[in-house]
Formats: C-alpha cells, structure tokens, sequence
C-alpha cells in the first residue's frame, strides 16, 4: 500500500498526529535556549597550580616543566601552552577539533597522578578546568549609595548576591570593589629574627589551633548525639593570646604553668593583630563615587535572554531588601544585543514567509490552494524548533539564518503536490483519487528535489569535526536546513493530501456551482 492511499485513506489520525507534533512544537519553543551565536566548546583544557610565595623561576623548574613532560603523553593534543607567574602556574592544552573532552579530562587526570609526588609539597594540588563559552558574564548590577565601600561591599556580598543566584538560571556571581574584611597580623621583621622565628611557623601555629574537631558520639538511648570540639577562634584576644614558641636561655623567665627557664612566646608579643581589611585589588566608580560591582554568569545551556529578565524582575525586590539610600541598579546586559540581532533576523524571515504567500497567490489565482499551502510553513517550522530542542540546540542567528534560507524552500514541494492533484481534479477525477493519484506520481520527484539541497548541507553536518571553529558554526545552520526540509517533505507527502482531499477539498471549474443563469 502507498503512503498517499495510507494518509488519505485515515484522515483523521493524520490531522491529530499534525495537531499533536504542533502543540509539542509550541511547548518546546518556549522552552528552547536562546543565544547570540551557537554554543561552541572550544578543545582547551586549563591545568592551574598554585604554589603561594614562589616565583616564576621556581614555578617553571619545579612545576611547569614536571606538568609539561607528563601532559605531552595524552593522545590527540594539537598543542601546549605554559605560563608560570608569581604564585602559580598554568598549563593550557588544546586538543584537535572533535576529541572527546570528558575523556580527554580523564586522561589528563590520570596522568596527573604520576607525577603529583614530584611536585613540591607546599604546592596545591593541579586543578583541570574546562574552558565553557557560558562562563562569560551577561550582566553586571552596581551597588552604590551612602555607606562605605566596605559596608558596600559586604552588604553585596550578605544580602544581594545570594538573592541573585538564586534566580532560575544563574549559575555564579563575584563581587569587585572595596575591600574584604580580615584579621589582620601583622609581623615586623626584626621580631621574627629577635625570637628566631619564621612566618611559616606561625602560620603553622595559627592553622594548628584553630580546628574544630570530631570527638565521636554519645548514645542515649535511641538517639545518638555527635560530639565535637570547639577549637575555633571567637575572638581577637584569642587569636593575641595563641602560644607561638617556647623560648629558654638569655630570654627566659617564668613560663605560665611555674616552670622556670622557659618563656612562653604568644603571637601578642611579636604581632599587631587587629580588626581589618584586604589590600584592594579593584576599585569600582559610578558616576565618580566609589561603588560595588556584581558579575553575573548564566549555567550551561540555559535562556540567556529568559535569565536576564528573571533577573530583572527581581532588582525591584532586591532593591526593597538592601538598607535604605542603596540602590542596585543594571550597567550592561548583553542579552540586548542578542534580542536586538534575533529580532533582526525572524522579521527577515517573516517578511520572507509573508512574500511567499504573496507570489504563490499571484501564481495560484486560488485562496484555498495558497492557504493549503502557505499552512506548511509554521508546521514546518514548528516541526524543525521542536527537533531543535531535543538536539540540543539553541535559537541563534545561525539557526534563525537557516530557517530564513529554508522559508522558500518550505512550500516547493508541497506546490508541486498541489498542482498534481488539482490537475486530476480538473480532468473530473473525484476528491479521494485526485490526492491519491496526484501525491502518488510526485513522491519521487519532490524526494529527488530534496535530497539533492540536502546533500548540499549535510556534509556540513557531518564533517563539523574537521572544520574547526567554522564547523561549529556552519553546523547549526545546515542541521536547520536539512530539518526543515525534511519537515517540509513530510508535510507535503502527508498532510496536504489530506487536506486538499477533506477538510479544504479542491475544487475546479467543472466542480464549481454556476451561479445565476439565463
């Protein structure tokens, strides 16, 4: 049995089948993420390694190099590059176009363990990031009012940032300006060398004596209850009153228990240790007056333009939270720039669909036919943003491109379909046999017609891995040709018999009452 006797023979589950993939379609969109370009994740993989108080020399015998010679091992590296800094280091590997890069990560996480014995014991372990296009900030919110810029910045941090990332589809935020509050100690260097004492000593000292730790469980009963020791400073004096080192000879004296010849030696004797801040390592203005500034970034594969408007319907609130005569406000929104392009670009498309429909009733003299026929190109298009979706990709200007580009090609076969069929109509064939007939003999044709554009961009698709960068750009645009045509021939093969047979059925002159008479 054919496939145009088969549609036309159950109309009905045809029309619901349509009405069902529409209704999906629909929902989909709503949901489909919304970007300026095509989701593109470059081959790069970062290894970050922190090493506090060496230089670069140090960082690039000691690190760099041991990290070097054990990454160059990972299969399909295309190359490396090193920079070793004051404090750490970083080694960024790029990969050929297509490598798999969770693999790759495993790889690279593998061997690092091989050599994380050889490398200094000071250092912290290496870290792999993943370089991710989402990473980059699509909005910036200032705070500024009548409070310092610490106070700023603190109410930044305590109140306005953890409103923020609550926000469905904000994945981090970071605060500049002003300066973090800290405990500061503060050793001169004659002090260190009088009690023969060095920083990291102290340090040690410091991290020592300020834990808190597990001490087990009490049972009672049914209920047992964790017992932990409370070691954490509460206090300035106590962070003053913490025992350094024992000290004997010309500098003893009386230790704190009696014992004579030893002097105890607290962190009072030989710092300043007060209530503080950071050094500041940004300054943020507005309008001349110091001020805070909140980066915000949206997860992976999110609505951008959707998450910025999330976050801009709760500024409102936000600003009704903070203390009064501070006021949150929006500085830079790159999602403008993403609506202002797409909005740009579907009324191309539009305009194109509606010159469309112009043409095909200039040509086809008939409102019936031109609305059989222009009804294929919102199902199309549906069809193609629902397909979109469950693949994964995003309403850009590529794929809007390729939607524009398809927009003419849409209605080709569905009018090489129509025509077919009202010729059978006009020879006196009856509605049934003119969809049959008429579908039947253009099958091939319109499925040549088709694969012969779709070759054309299919192996854009195919072969993206090999393209590098315009791969992935170019690859987003052809996946939406290619499944809007294909849409386009399902369409014509299916539904516009249907149509045309029973719920808009065609009818020529010889069918046409005559009206008035002599």
């Amino acid at each position: 049995m054919s496939v145009s006797k088969t549609v036309v023979g159950k109309p009905t589950t045809i029309f619901i089948i349509f009405l069902l993939l529409i209704g999906l379609g629909i929902y989909s969109t709503s949901d489909l993420a919304i970007d300026l370009y095509p989701e593109i994740e470059p081959p790069v993989l970062v290894v970050f390694t922190g090493y506090a108080g060496a230089g670069p020399e140090e960082i690039e015998k000691r690190i760099t190099r041991t990290l070097e010679g054990s990454l160059s091992n990972v299969s399909n590296i295309e190359s490396i590059t090193s920079t070793s800094s004051e404090g750490s280091s970083m080694v960024m590997v790029e990969f050929t176009w297509g490598t798999d890069m969770a693999e790759a990560a495993n790889s690279i996480r593998d061997n690092l363990e091989f050599v994380k014995g050889a490398l200094p014991d000071e250092a912290d372990s290496p870290m792999i990031f993943k370089f991710d296009p989402s990473m980059i900030p699509i909005m910036g919110l200032t705070l500024s009012g009548n409070r310092t810029p610490e106070e700023l910045r603190q109410i930044a941090e305590d109140v306005v940032q953890s409103k923020i990332e609550q926000i469905e589809g904000v994945a981090l935020t970071s605060v500049s300006g002003g300066r973090e509050r800290i405990i500061r100690v503060e050793i001169p260097q004659d002090r260190l060398e009088a009690y023969d004492l060095t920083l990291t000593q102290i340090s040690s000292m410091l991290q020592g004596q300020n834990v808190q730790v597990t001490a087990g469980s009490i049972v009672e009963g049914n209920i047992d209850y964790l017992v932990t020791t409370s070691g954490e400073y509460d206090s300035i004096d106590q962070i003053k009153n913490t025992v350094i080192s024992y000290k004997s000879g010309s500098m003893a004296g009386t230790s704190g228990d009696g014992s004579a010849g030893q002097r105890t030696v607290r962190l009072r004797d030989i710092a300043d240790v007060y209530d503080g801040y950071k050094d500041a390592d940004s300054l943020v203005y507005i309008n001349g007056e110091p001020g805070i500034q909140i980066v915000i970034q949206k997860q992976s594969g999110t609505n951008s333009v959707r998450t910025a408007d999330n976050i801009r319907n709760r500024l409102e609130r936000i600003n009704k939270q903070v203390p009064e005569g501070i006021t949150v406000t929006e500085t830079f929104n790159t999602t403008d720039i993403i609506k202002a392009s797409l909005n740009q670009v579907s009324s191309s498309a539009i305009t194109g669909a509606i010159l469309a429909i112009i043409v095909l009733f200039v040509f086809l003299r008939s409102l019936k036919s031109t609305f059989i026929i222009g009804l294929t190109i919102p199902v199309s298009l549906v069809v193609t943003l629902m397909l979109m979706y469950f693949f994964g990709l995003t309403l850009n200007i590529m794929t809007l491109a390729g939607l524009a580009l398809g927009v003419g090609m849409l209605v080709d076969n569905s009018i090489v379909i129509l025509e077919n069929i009202y010729r059978y109509r006009e020879k006196g064939a009856k509605l049934t046999a003119s969809a049959i007939l008429g579908s039947q003999e253009m099958i091939n044709a319109i499925v040549a017609s088709t694969l012969t554009t779709i070759c054309v961009f299919a192996p854009v698709v195919l072969f993206k891995s090999q393209l590098d960068v315009v791969g992935e750009l170019l690859a987003s645009l052809a996946f939406t040709v290619v499944i809007s045509l294909s849409a386009s021939l399902v369409v014509a093969m299916t539904l516009i018999p249907v149509l045309s047979s029973h719920y808009l059925p065609l009818t020529s002159r010889r069918q046409r009452p005559i009206r008035g008479g002599p």
